[in-house]
């Protein structure tokens, strides 16, 4: 009788509650969306229809010296409604992003830099150090030996172009 491959069934069931989890946020940011636009087209509807009137382009600029007319208290109000929802929409798109794998490797790779970097300072090892061992060239000499060269300085782009014409 063939034994149960546990490790497999986990790794289904963990990629299906991802799945689930990522169609259930769009889901809701979709009617977040659609309620957004509903309630914003009704709001300014009823503002203009009751004799309020849309913001212009100068309402939003608040410099000095620049003459404003007087804003309705109330197209203020829903301009600061509007953005802030409209932001709020934002960052929900910005979650679902994080929660893709693209998203969730790029902050897998920040974390495993970061901790990377905290294990190498508590062994004392210098990042600087590793970085200028990478640094290190090899030339190979007249008899057949790979040489390393101490540094960069050493070497003049002419010398290299020649060797790999050779």
């Amino acid at each position: 009788m063939p034994e149960m491959d546990y490790q497999a069934i986990r790794q289904r069931v963990e990629e299906g509650i991802r799945k689930e989890k990522l169609l259930a946020k769009f889901v809701l940011f979709c009617l977040n969306f659609a309620l957004f636009i509903v309630f914003m087209v009704l709001a300014w509807q009823t503002h203009v229809v009751a004799g309020g009137a849309l913001p212009r382009w100068e309402d939003f600029i608040n410099l000095p010296g620049i003459p404003r007319a007087n804003v309705d208290p109330n197209t203020s109000a829903l301009m600061m409604a509007s953005a802030g929802w409209g932001i709020a929409l934002l960052f929900h798109v910005v979650s679902m992003i994080l929660d893709t794998r693209l998203g969730e490797r790029q902050i897998r790779e920040r974390v495993m830099g970061r901790e990377i970097n905290k294990e190498m300072e508590r062994l004392g090892v210098n990042s600087l150090e590793a970085y200028e061992k990478r640094k290190t060239m090899m030339r190979l000499t007249d008899d057949g030996e790979l040489e390393a060269l101490d540094g960069l300085d050493d070497v003049r782009p002419e010398t290299v172009a020649q060797q790999r014409s050779d």
